[in-house]
């Protein structure tokens, strides 16, 4: 919410927002297409990293056994149950470790390529 806020007084600062008032538009026509466009990139990619430092704590929460209940599967919990078995069955520590990286790296990627993709300023 205060990235949202602080986002939309930067904005609202803007001449191409006072120039719009200037020419007589509306409250929400300039919400709409001035404020939102110029607003949503950056809450796109803050979501994104939110998601995927929720993932990494869940995970460092689960390890320890601070997590998720013993009988919830979580990758954190797999990675404890794997540390006894390295030596004997490595891809019980390997799989979740890289179904964690995969997910992380992807909702990054998701939330780069989104803000590119939305991002008003480059047409």
């Amino acid at each position: 919410m205060r990235l949202t806020r602080g986002q939309a007084i930067s904005v609202k600062a803007e001449d191409y927002v006072k120039g719009a008032r200037a020419i007589g538009l509306g409250h929400f026509r300039i919400i709409v297409h001035y404020i939102f466009p110029n607003v949503l990139p950056p809450i796109i990619v803050q979501a994104s990293l939110t998601v995927a430092m929720a993932i990494i704590a869940e995970a460092s929460l689960s390890f320890p056994g601070l997590g998720q209940l013993p009988l919830a599967p979580s990758w954190g919990s797999m990675l404890n149950t794997a540390k006894d078995f390295v030596s004997q069955a490595p891809w019980m520590s390997i799989f979740p470790g890289i179904a964690i990286l995969l997910a992380v790296l992807g909702f990054n990627l998701l939330g780069d390529g989104l803000r590119d993709a939305l991002d008003p300023r480059e047409l």
